[in-house]
């Protein structure tokens, strides 16, 4: 239930349920009124399976890809906004009318097609006295500082200096001016696990160093600076720490840290009043804003933002923050709520929400009763790309398609204000979040969920459902996109056909790097929203969203591995000791699925999730290779002990993910059939699946009835991502043909065993960035496979991953990671007995398929062109390869060179055809590391 205060609907949660929600207000009346649906496309569900409603506008300006922060002007009259995305820009927005005036793009590249420019977060501006200031605009990687001119027109126009002293390995994010000409800046990245964090400050008159203060141990990723006019203190949030850290800045030679404040989980927007005597953090994964008292340094309070109270599982994600001219009224911008709460300052508590477009990022309160609001990935639901543009990053891949804006509307009336809460409420589901039962609100039939004991959850690598299953004529597909159809992917085929087509099914991510937390924690942090397009785009920063932290695992390693080998050379810091746990910045509140299957008591083993690529110095190990990243995967262990299989070889194009390879290679002795890495592990396995049978089968041996396998499995198998067409490799063709022979093989081997009729197999992929779809950009392949399964279901239910992992607690009987699972529709094709029992027979790969080899070594050769493109490409580490140039290389090579692709049916187009690459970084062994990963690119 809820109070209201002053007929507001102010939302103040208390201790009985939350069933009443619907009737939240006696204004709700007003929603349809108020209320019109996304202009694109309707009632579309976001991807996330949230929806987003707008309310009466003005403009809608679009101003690129992600845009992450926005500020006001000093005299009022202009937004200033810049982007973290593939088409990044610094845009001026007219207060008044909504409108933009001018804008600076950043999109340069050099003769290699590397990106040369870019922006990153941080934005500070100077009234110059005259209506003009002067802009302060970080660029992350790039490790400068701009300086751009803004006039009394609201015109953006650069200035030639002063170039700022900044270091070698300083990565500008956040900003921020004193009144003595010091900007601050705050170093988010060093990009190396050996180097820290800091903040500098500069002289803004000459752009020399004025004072430094490097954070101790490992970068703890600065975000956002908040300065007194005076100069005499500095706030700086961290997102990993949950805190901010008070700098004394009074003397600029020797800056210490006054205080500690721990906020909250990821704090990322930072505000003063004018009076300074407050300071507003907004703690992202706390879903809270804390109020700093500037004169004591201690939080006063703290202001919960859920409607469902600070209980329930996170998911509402404030980031950014205005207060209006008044300063009575904070407005919020929410990211994973798409919508603003409106603060009453002085009560401390929320008076309603307003709704925003997807993932609104900044907000501006105008003199005039306006907002603006940036949303940093725009008012549109569905993104269809069928077609994609030669060796480019095409405005057909899905992270340069999605357009951020920013939206300009009324401050709402109190009984709008009502309304546009109701209208929140039912677009986030939020009555849909049960209590402690996960299974009493959904439908899931009560026999299947009493008698599944197992779940085997496989994670695959980025195709759509056009590209493999849009030749099935029952369901929504475009066989002229299915160039991995039938004859490719016989198994997968078979299970759709024989358990459930889901033809509505669509991947919560754009990429891999925030596909792997959706997957396991149901939502992706600030941090990796922010910085997955960053570094997808080539401008820098390393992969650090499945627990690896530039290079360096967040659970630690010990010194030995389960074979009692050491897990690194005798030259790395860490020989002969343990190396230390550090907090996982890519990790949500909520933790991982394996967590709380952990929680709930239930057995568990891990098959390839999250594993260490290591770091290697020539024949120096610094960090182990395939070694479980983070502590919830640790211990790591073999023949069934420990909870991570260090046997099964982690994301590794070079080996198979099934036995074809070998089976094909021992009946036609064929050398094209097998790949680089011929076997693996202690036991010289020849392929992935061949490692998880090999201890499914010891299982068994265990206890004959199954009792003994794992409630909870999960299992990696990765080749459908390809290595394009590189000299020697298997072509796309056939390492997809791999892995769907890899998936028969598994389920082959639980239908024949005790424990099919207990076993729910589920298998997605982490994201469809890599492939053409007619209906959506992020629709991909879903496969729920069990004898509890309806015979030959189609199912056009609007599914995602989350509704995946809702389905997978619903079995299990755990409790929600996230507000997006806790909301999440279950996949409902389940039957009242396990009819559909009979056993699975894996069809293996047509051996031409199997054996098929890019021997491209001439001009001549038909695929010449695409192999040269391929070499110059990092497939060893996930998602490294350009992905426009890579579904290019793949089209052609199954539909030939000559083949043309659709008309896209959007225009953008981005040149970035360079691999990501990593700024040399001081010290020796940084030196050492960055030059081991460039080895590897």
């Amino acid at each position: 239930m809820f109070t209201t205060r002053k007929k507001l609907g102010i939302l103040r949660p208390s201790s009985t349920t939350l069933a009443s929600l619907t009737k939240l207000s006696a204004w709700a009346g007003l929603a349809a009124a108020t209320l019109v649906p996304t202009s694109a496309q309707g009632p579309n569900p976001l991807i996330t399976g949230k929806k987003i409603t707008l309310p009466p506008i003005g403009p809608v300006q679009n101003v690129g890809s992600l845009p992450e922060h926005m500020i006001v002007s000093p005299n009022g009259k202009f937004a200033i906004t810049s982007d973290m995305g593939f088409r990044e820009s610094l845009w001026s927005i007219d207060t008044l009318t909504g409108k933009g005036v001018s804008h600076l793009d950043f999109n340069a590249v050099d003769a290699k097609g590397n990106p040369s420019d870019g922006l990153y977060y941080g934005i500070a501006a100077h009234d110059n006295g005259d209506g003009t200031a002067t802009l302060y605009v970080a660029t992350g990687q790039f490790g400068k500082i701009l300086v751009v001119h803004l006039d009394a027109s609201g015109n953006l126009t650069p200035v030639g200096g002063p170039a700022f002293a900044t270091q070698a390995a300083d990565f500008p994010a956040g900003v921020a001016l004193d009144n003595h000409g010091h900007l601050f800046v705050a170093n988010n990245d060093p990009n190396n696990f050996t180097l820290p964090a800091s903040v500098a400050v500069y002289n803004t008159a000459d752009g020399s160093q004025a004072g430094r203060y490097t954070f101790p141990g490992q970068a703890n990723f600065p975000l956002s600076v908040a300065a007194l006019a005076d100069g005499s203190k500095v706030y700086v949030g961290s997102q990993r720490d949950g805190a901010v850290y008070v700098l004394n800045t009074t003397d600029l030679t020797n800056i210490t840290v006054k205080a500690t404040l721990p906020t909250g989980a990821h704090p990322d927007a930072l505000l003063l009043d004018k009076s300074q005597k407050r300071l507003f953090v907004a703690n992202a994964h706390s879903d809270s804003v804390s109020i700093v008292d500037t004169k004591s340094d201690t939080i006063s309070s703290t202001i919960v933002l859920k409607p469902t109270g600070d209980h329930t599982p996170s998911g509402v994600t404030p980031t950014g923050l205005a207060l209006s001219p008044d300063e009575k009224t904070l407005y919020v911008t929410l990211g994973d709520f798409n919508a603003l709460a409106q603060v009453d300052v002085t009560a401390g508590q929320v008076l309603g929400y307003i709704p925003a477009g997807w993932y609104p990022t900044g907000v501006v309160a105008t003199p005039y009763k306006k907002l603006l609001v940036a949303n940093a990935k725009g008012t549109v639901t569905r993104y269809p790309n069928p077609s994609y543009q030669q060796f480019s990053f095409s405005g057909a891949y899905d992270l340069n398609l999605i357009e951020g804006n920013v939206e300009f509307l009324s401050v709402p009336l109190a009984r709008q204000l009502a309304a546009y809460t109701q209208q929140v409420i039912l677009n986030n589901k939020i009555s849909e979040i049960s209590a402690p039962n996960p299974l009493a609100s959904i439908s899931i039939n009560s026999q299947a969920a009493q008698k599944i004991k197992h779940v085997i959850y496989i994670v695959k690598e980025n195709r759509t459902y056009d590209q493999v299953l849009g030749d099935l004529p029952q369901g929504n597909g475009d066989p002229s996109l299915a160039i991995f159809g039938q004859a490719v992917t016989p198994n997968l085929h078979a299970l759709a056909n024989r358990f459930a087509l889901l033809d509505n099914f669509y991947d919560c991510a754009e990429a891999s790097g925030d596909g792997w937390p959706w997957s396991t924690q149901s939502i992706a942090t600030e941090y990796v929203i922010k910085n997955l397009p960053y570094n997808y785009s080539g401008r820098g920063r390393q992969y650090d969203f499945e627990g690896q932290i530039n290079g360096y695992p967040a659970g630690g390693f010990p010194i030995n591995d389960p074979y009692g080998n050491p897990l690194v050379s005798p030259g790395s810091p860490f020989a002969g000791k343990v190396a230390p746990v550090i907090p996982d910045v890519s990790e949500a509140p909520g933790r991982h699925i394996w967590d709380i299957v952990r929680n709930a008591g239930l057995s568990y083993r891990n098959y390839g999730f999250f594993e260490t690529f290591g770091v290697n110095f020539g024949a120096t190990v610094v960090i182990p290779d395939n070694y479980p990243a983070v502590v919830g995967l640790q211990p790591a262990g073999h023949d069934l002990g420990g909870v991570t299989d260090i046997d099964f070889r982690r994301y590794d194009a070079s080996y198979a993910d099934s036995d074809a390879p070998q089976n094909v290679f021992n009946q036609t002795a064929n050398p094209n059939a097998l790949y680089p890495l011929h076997t693996y592990g202690h036991y010289n396995m020849p392929s992935r699946f061949s490692e998880w049978n090999r201890e499914f089968q010891k299982f068994l041996a265990q206890d004959a009835s199954g009792a003994t396998v794992p409630a909870f499995e999960t299992v990696r198998f990765m080749h459908d991502h390809t290595q394009g067409v590189s000299h020697g490799r298997h072509t796309p063709k056939s390492e997809v043909a791999d892995n769907d022979y890899a998936v028969g093989q598994l389920v082959d081997a639980v239908s024949h065993s005790p424990i099919w009729s207990s076993t729910a197999i589920f298998v997605i992929e982490d994201d469809a960035q890599d492939g053409a779809d007619h209906v959506d950009a992020h629709r991909s392949t879903c496969y729920v496979i069990s004898p509890w399964i309806k015979l030959a279901s189609v199912d056009h239910t609007f599914y995602n991953t989350d509704s995946t992992l809702k389905t997978i607690e619903s079995l299990l009987g755990l409790k929600p990671m996230s507000e997006y699972d806790a909301v999440a529709s279950p996949i409902l094709d389940f039957d009242t007995a396990p009819i559909n029992n009979a056993p699975f027979n894996a069809i293996a790969p047509d051996p031409a398929i199997e054996t098929e080899v890019a021997q491209a070594k001439s001009p001549k050769d038909t695929m010449y062109a695409l192999a040269k493109m391929s070499d110059g490409l990092d497939f060893e580490h996930p998602d490294s390869a350009p992905a426009g140039i890579l579904n290019e290389i793949i089209w052609k090579s199954v539909q030939g060179m000559n083949s043309p692709t659709p008309k896209s049916r959007h225009s953008t187009t981005l040149r970035f055809a360079s691999k990501q690459k990593t700024e040399a970084q001081k010290g020796k062994l940084g030196k050492k590391v960055a030059a081991s990963r460039d080895s590897d690119d």
